[in-house]
């Protein structure tokens, strides 16, 4: 009887295996696709292969759309060259929409081109699809494809820079093989430079491409944010200096910026949550200090301001700032001998002002 039951053991084991192999060597199954929507005809053919019957399917479906697209288009083109002050009134219901289905349409069309070989008619549909559906990336990937040339580069690299924004890892990857970041870098170094010639719309137009091409760095919002600041254009600095905290929350840039904005607009408790934002990242950062300091100042806390001065000077004890403005601090408190030794150290390093107070001192 145990001769058998080990038997039967034996048997069954033996079926298992055979079975787990058999399960092992049968190929899954292929998932089936479900097309749909007005592409779902051309979406078919063109996944088999038959790419001159897809190209009729689209053009039969986007036939019946194309003149409301091209009013569609024409809408959208005519506000992006419209002012801030236009576009605030202007209806935007259907520039901010996406057309998905309608963008698959001319999306299908363009890859079936593409895969004739007919480039040239690829490109105006996709451009089409792009502007139907601004987060269509693969329209803006296939885009830089096609255009990517030694006289068209930038132009193919800020397509696979918005195609990288949107999540595409080829278009990452391209980006960084046609080196695509050193344009960027360029272009943010002519703004820098416009910047500190204080030629405030050359420098806007430059980094304006260097955003277009890295749209995910923070130190060029932040430049284009002291740029408009330089023109007045307040909404348009708030925007790009909040923007850059938001992409480069560890850069104490954006934070500093939004610290002397704040500032400037005599909101000092803003200024003063700002700065101390900049002061954590960046704990050598000389204006940060000045200017909570001041920021104190403004809301009777002269303590914290000498404490903010006394930290500025022992990063830059060779600058007269700190020294007077603290020296000033201090004669208003009455300490007049803390205050005539900054006034002595500020005169010395070349303050006329501190020279002005410091004939107090020797009375």
């Amino acid at each position: 009887m145990n001769k058998n039951y080990l038997l039967l053991i034996s048997v069954f084991v033996g079926l298992n295996i055979f079975v787990s192999d058999l399960k092992a060597q049968t190929p899954p199954s292929k998932q089936t696709v479900v097309y749909s929507g007005p592409s779902a005809s051309g979406d078919m053919k063109r996944d088999k292969g038959d790419f001159t019957g897809a190209i009729a399917d689209y053009t039969t479906e986007i036939t019946k759309i194309d003149a409301d697209v091209q009013r569609i288009v024409k809408l959208k083109t005519d506000y992006d060259k419209m002012s801030e002050f236009e576009k605030a009134n202007q209806n935007q219901d259907e520039v901010k929409k996406n057309y998905s289905d309608w963008a698959k349409l001319y999306y299908g069309r363009a890859m079936c081109n593409v895969s004739l070989m007919k480039k040239v008619e690829a490109t105006p549909d996709l451009g089409i699809a792009i502007c139907l559906n601004s987060s269509f990336a693969d329209a803006y990937y296939q885009r830089a494809l096609i255009i990517n040339s030694k006289d068209n580069r930038e132009n193919a690299c800020i397509d696979m820079s918005k195609a990288a924004s949107l999540g595409s890892e080829k278009a990452k990857v391209a980006f960084d093989d046609n080196f695509c970041w050193n344009t960027a870098q360029q272009h943010y170094k002519d703004g820098c430079s416009n910047l500190t010639l204080r030629k405030y719309d050359e420098a806007i137009v430059s980094l304006n491409q260097a955003i277009a091409l890295c749209t995910d760095s923070g130190a060029y919002y932040s430049k284009r944010g002291q740029a408009y600041e330089g023109l007045k254009k307040n909404e348009q600095a708030l925007e790009d200096f909040t923007k850059a905290t938001e992409l480069s929350p560890t850069n104490p840039d954006g934070y500093y910026q939004l610290g002397v904005y704040y500032f400037n607009l005599e909101n000092f408790e803003k200024a003063f949550d700002f700065l101390t934002k900049t002061i954590t990242r960046d704990p050598m950062n000389y204006d940060a200090y000045v200017f909570r300091a001041q920021c104190c100042e403004r809301k009777n806390q002269q303590t914290s301001a000498i404490y903010d001065y006394g930290q500025a000077i022992s990063l830059r004890p060779s600058d007269p700032e700190a020294y007077y403005r603290r020296a000033l601090l201090e004669r208003e408190m009455k300490d007049s001998g803390k205050a005539c030794k900054d006034f002595g150290r500020a005169s010395q390093l070349g303050n006329p002002d501190a020279t002005e107070f410091l004939k107090e001192c020797v009375k």
